[in-house]
């Protein structure tokens, strides 16, 4: 098995049982902030960025790209009506080859059947009641699609965060939406449906974490030990169990005194949370991805802003740096 990181200067393909040397580092595309896998076919991916770059004297890049082969190679797959977007979000149907839904700046929403080759916006999410009261903190104050998230059991069936505007769900897969915001903070960062109950949602945000029992209708706030929390992941093997991540501030802290990161787990569906290891143990990076694989389940991976890989063993409340000195890091994939 191999990673995938995706950070600010491009892709680094490490081995997680090799040590800290990479096995392969690419510098296009780069400034990456999202990655997802084509369902059932680990070996294309795509990643979305928040800027476009220049690479020597040739022309600009887009800001989302595919790999078809593991990582090697990429293609600038921007779509058309997108291309002064930042892509924020990026997810694929568990259930659709081919299917890849993207967030952008501007809180715009886009859909391709056929492997980002074509793509059409989800102009429903453009219709949306008190669209235009959506903000965020730093100027120019523009939200953006933070998190897609897609329901194991029907598929058909999606959630789409605002960071800052909320949660809203299709059933239709991007033809109509409705918003789910009774109790939740809007400053959505990640969304997760619980594999063992379609009726339990999460939602990590600016002000904590989210929990609700009923698909949405209304949330509960859980506090945890860090309240700026930003990755989600529900463990797709033990019920109930869930990761996130919090830090002591919000972004612009981090620079000056450091995020003071915790990983975090809860072992009762969101209830309440426990510090994954020993309360010592934080990180001056922000974690901002968590990947859980079907080659390795018993196992945890994470990215942080300070360019380290973790790999968290939760139940040995084991937590090892496999890679550090990266570029700052947000997001991850497993390949074979």
């Amino acid at each position: 098995m191999r990673l995938c990181v995706g950070t600010s200067k491009g892709i680094v393909i490490i081995d997680p049982d090799r040590g800290r040397a990479p096995l392969a580092v690419m510098a296009n595309p780069s400034a990456i902030s999202c990655m997802a896998q084509s369902a059932g076919q680990p070996h294309i991916i795509y990643v979305g960025s928040l800027e476009h770059t220049h690479m020597g004297d040739g022309p600009a890049s887009g800001t989302l790209s595919r790999s078809t082969d593991g990582g090697r190679t990429w293609s600038d797959i921007t779509p058309a009506g997108a291309h002064d977007e930042g892509i924020w979000a990026v997810a694929t149907p568990p259930d659709a080859p081919g299917e890849v839904f993207i967030g952008t700046t501007h809180a715009r929403l886009f859909h391709s059947q056929d492997h980002g080759h074509t793509f059409k916006e989800c102009t429903a999410f453009l219709d949306l009641p008190g669209r235009d009261r959506w903000t965020f903190p730093p100027p120019p104050h523009i939200p953006h699609v933070r998190a897609i998230a897609f329901d194991p059991v029907d598929p058909s069936l999606m959630y789409v965060g605002v960071e800052e505007g909320g949660v809203f769900r299709s059933r239709n897969r991007g033809a109509s939406f409705e918003p789910l915001n009774k109790g939740l903070y809007p400053d959505v960062h990640a969304l997760a449906v619980d594999p063992a109950d379609s009726r339990r949602l999460y939602a990590t945000t600016g002000r904590g974490f989210y929990r609700s029992d009923t698909a949405g209708a209304s949330w509960k706030f859980v506090g945890v030990m860090r309240p700026y929390v930003v990755p989600l992941l529900a463990d797709a093997g033990a019920e109930g169990v869930v990761y996130t991540a919090g830090a002591a501030g919000p972004p612009p802290s981090w620079m000056a005194r450091g995020a003071d990161a915790m990983l975090l787990v809860s072992n009762d569906a969101g209830h309440s949370f426990t510090a994954a290891a020993v309360p010592e143990v934080m990180w001056r990076g922000m974690v901002m991805a968590l990947l859980q694989c079907q080659m390795r389940p018993q196992e945890v991976f994470a990215v942080t802003t300070d360019g380290k890989v973790l790999r968290w063993r939760p139940r040995e409340e084991e937590v090892v740096e496999i890679a550090s000195n990266l570029p700052p890091a947000y997001a991850i994939a497993a390949l074979p």
